[in-house]
């Protein structure tokens, strides 16, 4: 009796060691493990060296294709349609269940595309509208079949949504159906070349069109710059589309415009915000708006290189740091910065409250000198 009291006894110490002082270190470590699994990460591009390719060879063969052979090149692009297909997927807000069967089509049902596989989860891009619309949504993988989706993150500003749904919840010849989609370098587009837009076009939510880069600008928003396509393919009011290139792979996600024609910002902006928004619920914070200095600008108003501040927004990072508008950033910590969209890309290498420095010539009476500033960057939830 005395052995089996001492032996109960060690048990009770033992199983008291190890909820108090192992229990809570492996529960860590597993805690970490699986969020490390369930972490999407989203290859980025680089704009400088982009831009830097002349992209003469392309336009040539893009050229030549359209004025001498231009049935083989529609032919071309017509073959990779049941590729974009497989990436692409209906979303609609969840309808109430009813007995009364409908022919019907929804009216707030739109495309959405597959981005990421990871551990259990599909996760889908689709528009911010949809989000915004309603609290449950599914995803449609056919006439008869929908899954359940979450929603996981929306941005007014670039106008798309993030949701996603159990791979659990689906059987192995839909997810066998099912491809993510390759987000390809959208710096590499250049005016003229075929495109394929697909989503709600025409009235549908499943519409394909085939059409060419009219023309390419630069929009500045908040603490980004983004490469926005205009095509000359029509839309409907209320249209989202996803664009892609003539090798079937994403170069633009449909941006909200009152004009008939579709315009696309283009895919390499977006994928930091992307992969910020599935991982953390939200995006890199600093709070400047800012654009690029280009030659011109340098020439008509003598500012040095770098990324002109137009705007500092109240109570943000960078204005607790002490930046200004007329600031002009050339360098975050301590490497050179020429364009808004590598000053985006060093801020989405930051984590939620990391330090940014950076360094900004500012105007005095004797020009322009460097101060350097200390911005505590921020995860801003959506």
């Amino acid at each position: 009796i005395g052995k089996a009291l001492l032996f109960m006894a060690s048990v009770a110490v033992a199983a008291i060691i190890f909820m108090v002082f192992l229990y809570p270190v492996v529960q860590k470590k597993m805690e970490e493990r699986n969020k490390e699994k369930d972490v999407v990460y989203i290859q980025k591009d680089n704009y400088i060296l982009a831009e830097g390719e002349t992209g003469e060879d392309k336009d040539k063969l893009t050229e030549q294709d359209l004025k001498e052979n231009y049935e083989q090149a529609m032919a071309t692009l017509r073959a990779k349609v049941e590729d974009v297909k497989k990436c692409l997927v209906t979303v609609d807000i969840e309808q109430p269940t009813t007995q009364i069967p409908t022919v019907e089509k929804s009216e707030t049902e739109v495309t959405g595309l597959v981005v990421a596989h990871n551990y259990s989860r599909y996760l889908i891009l689709t528009s911010e509208r949809l989000l915004s619309g309603g609290s449950r949504f599914v995803v449609k993988l056919g006439e008869d079949t929908q899954i359940e989706a979450t929603a996981v993150c929306k941005d007014e500003v670039t106008g798309i949504g993030i949701l996603s749904i159990n791979e659990l919840g689906l059987t192995k010849e839909q997810k066998d159906a099912l491809s993510v989609a390759v987000l390809d370098n959208s710096y590499k587009v250049r005016q003229g070349d075929l495109v394929i837009a697909a989503g709600k076009i025409y009235e549908t939510s499943k519409g394909i069109d085939y059409g060419t880069i009219a023309g390419i600008r630069t929009e500045y928003s908040k603490d980004n710059g983004y490469e926005v396509f205009e095509t000359n393919i029509t839309v409907t009011a209320g249209g989202f589309g996803i664009l892609f290139n003539s090798d079937g792979k994403v170069v633009g996600i449909s941006k909200a415009s009152a004009d008939s024609t579709m315009k696309f910002i283009g895919i390499s902006d977006l994928k930091a915000p992307i992969e910020t928004m599935i991982n953390s619920q939200g995006i890199m914070y600093c709070g400047i708006t800012g654009q690029n200095v280009t030659d011109e600008l340098a020439t008509k108003y003598g500012l040095p290189s770098g990324v002109y501040i137009s705007a500092v927004d109240i109570d943000s990072p960078a204005y607790y740091a002490g930046l200004q508008a007329g600031d002009v950033i050339n360098r975050i910590n301590g490497e050179s910065i020429l364009t808004i969209q590598q000053f985006s890309e060093k801020l989405y290498q930051c984590a939620d409250g990391d330090t940014m420095y950076v360094t900004a010539k500012r105007q005095g009476k004797d020009g322009y000198s460097d101060v350097l500033f200390s911005v505590n960057v921020q995860l801003k939830q959506l």
